[in-house]
């Protein structure tokens, strides 16, 4: 007499999946929590190292305690993982099974929202920035109380223009010519490239070597200026009798 076939019930498949995903929440929990003790572990590594340093009166002059401390951080992560991976043992071992799926998927769920809620944040606060090369040239006449030499302008005065997104500095260099004379003054000229599409551009001009001694003043230009064929008009500079400034944007792509 032949045997009947074995029929695999629906009862068997559904325990045979609930025994994989408990075999995938441990991975999980035990992957986790490695990788987690291990950026904790770096972490008061570099900042341990830096604050024992301190207290012994070590100099960080130009960041020296900091490139010193990094050398110890992977130290610290391996110390922090091999910690993880025990703790996360220990965990499973006197868990519950829906405890340790619980702890499993919840976790990496909450790794995962955190690392798209990071992304969200660098993509939702970039500063909007311009393709290399469509970034918009922003041209600037710094009119002076006197007249000066031209030979000697990029030996004196230097200058530097800054966005509010992240504080950075904008790329800068002389126009051409990089000064001209009107109505018995000097006026320098520069221009700089417009990175990202925010409100908040600062201009600043100072003379060397005189490098605290810096005159600063908003441009006060749309968050995405537009094209403009001539100079706008003379602003005076608040507090600074004799200096003015004006402002042309130039786009590549016309617009």
């Amino acid at each position: 007499m032949r045997e009947n076939p074995r029929v695999i019930t629906p009862s068997f498949t559904l325990l045979m999946l609930y025994f994989c995903m408990l075999f995938v929440a441990k991975v999980l929990l035990i992957l986790l929590v490695a990788v987690i003790m291990g950026g904790v572990g770096a972490a008061a590594a570099f900042f341990g190292l830096i604050a024992i340093a301190t207290l012994f009166g070590a100099s960080n002059m130009e960041g020296g305690l900091a490139m010193g401390a990094v050398g110890f951080a992977p130290i610290g992560a391996l110390v922090g993982a091999v910690v993880g991976l025990w703790l996360a043992w220990l965990m499973i071992k006197t868990m519950s099974r829906g405890a340790v799926m619980v702890g499993g998927y919840g976790l990496a769920a909450v790794v995962l929202t955190s690392i798209g809620a990071w992304f969200a944040y660098e993509e939702l606060t970039d500063g909007d920035p311009y393709l290399v090369e469509n970034e918009p040239a922003m041209h600037i006449e710094w009119r002076l109380p006197e007249k000066v030499r031209h030979d000697r302008v990029d030996r004196i005065f230097r200058f530097t223009m800054r966005s509010s997104y992240m504080d950075w500095t904008l790329s800068t260099q002389w126009d051409e010519p990089r000064v001209r004379d009107a109505e018995g003054v000097s006026i320098l000229r520069m221009r700089a490239w417009i990175r990202w599409r925010v409100t908040g551009r600062v201009f600043q001009l100072w003379r060397a070597p005189h490098h605290d001694d810096r005159i600063t003043v908003e441009l006060d230009l749309p968050r995405d200026p537009g094209n403009q064929n001539n100079y706008g008009p003379w602003q005076d500079v608040a507090g600074q009798p004799g200096y003015a400034f004006r402002t042309r944007v130039v786009r590549r792509d016309g617009r």
